[in-house]
């Protein structure tokens, strides 16, 4: 299991990864962003790790009376993988980024529970920030265009954004280095 530094340090990361494209390339990440929602391919990926990684979660768990089905998860998740891929395509990439939104805010949670320091709630309050997004990107998927369309309207906006999430990400790498 991860430390809360290093959970911080990668968060960080991941958030930089995401604001430096917006600050270099505005228009061309636009176009990417505009377009993440009907790709095909991108749905697909984040699809399969969504359910692998909620087949593993229920795996874990302890269910009682029904522990004994847990073998046939092995064989309903890729059923279930097709069936979601065939019948459910549209707007699939947003929904499964959703779906892994709000799985990854768990172990977030987890990692940072029991921390002296204060500083963990940063991180607490961004994992429940993703989660409640996560359940909006699963029932209105639509919502990602309208909010693209509404956050990255120009270039200077996208900057702006850009800048905002890297140094955010600066702050929680920051954190990871020097409190946790």
């Amino acid at each position: 299991m991860m430390t809360l530094a290093q959970l911080s340090v990668t968060v960080g990361v991941v958030i930089i990864a995401f604001g430096v494209p917006l600050v270099l390339v505005p228009g061309g990440t636009r176009r990417l962003l505009t377009a993440f929602p009907r790709n095909r391919m991108a749905g697909a990926i984040l699809a399969a790790a969504a359910l692998v990684w909620s087949a593993w979660e229920v795996n874990e768990m302890a269910l009682g009376g029904i522990d004994a089905f847990k073998p046939l998860l092995w064989v309903i998740g890729p059923v279930l993988f097709a069936l979601v891929v065939v019948y459910m395509d549209d707007l699939l990439a947003v929904r499964a980024l959703g779906g892994l939104l709000m799985l990854v805010a768990g172990p977030m949670l987890d990692i940072q529970r029991f921390h002296p320091s204060h500083w963990r709630w940063v991180l607490a309050v961004l994992a429940y920030a993703w989660a409640i997004k996560g359940a909006v990107l699963i029932l209105a998927p639509f919502r990602f265009r309208h909010g693209v369309e509404w956050a990255f309207k120009t270039d200077t906006a996208c900057r702006g954004l850009g800048a905002a999430a890297a140094g955010f990400g600066m702050f929680l790498i920051g954190l990871g280095l020097t409190v946790f």
